[in-house]
């Protein structure tokens, strides 16, 4: 689904980051960046209360959602997930915008979506693999 970028123009948004700490026990860290998205030729960028600035990279940019009433979200109109390297510490000055989740089989993680043995979701992707991948909420 792709969302016309016109109609994100100044809307809030909420910017999850994800990366995976234990991919053998299934834990990832979940921070989230909140603002107001500015479009400028093509790129979306997310501007925070306190004016830090932080371009969307591309390839999330074609993953860009409606918020689904997840609590994590917030008040955000739409979000997406980037892909954090492993090598990158996560810091935010709120604690309730970093955390560190257990994303078991039969879970149901932050963003909302039930996690199946057989793969899928209610997010109405297939995940053959038994990885949660669609939706971004676990990296393989």
């Amino acid at each position: 689904m792709n969302i016309p970028l016109e109609r994100i123009e100044g809307r809030k948004f909420c910017v999850v980051f994800v990366k995976t700490v234990d991919e053998v026990h299934g834990k990832v860290q979940l921070q989230c960046m909140r603002g107001r998205a500015s479009v400028d030729r093509g790129k979306v960028s997310i501007i925070d209360e306190s004016g830090c600035t932080f371009t969307v990279p591309g390839t999330a940019v074609k993953n860009i959602l409606p918020s689904d009433g997840t609590a994590l979200l917030k008040d955000a109109e739409f979000f997406c997930f980037v892909k954090v390297d492993p090598s990158i510490q996560l810091v935010t000055k709120n604690d309730d915008d970093l955390l560190i989740h257990d994303i078991d089989d039969d879970d149901e993680c932050d963003c909302g979506h039930e996690h199946h043995h057989h793969g899928e979701c209610d997010c109405g992707h297939d995940h053959p693999d038994h990885h949660h991948d669609g939706c971004g909420c676990k990296e393989k």
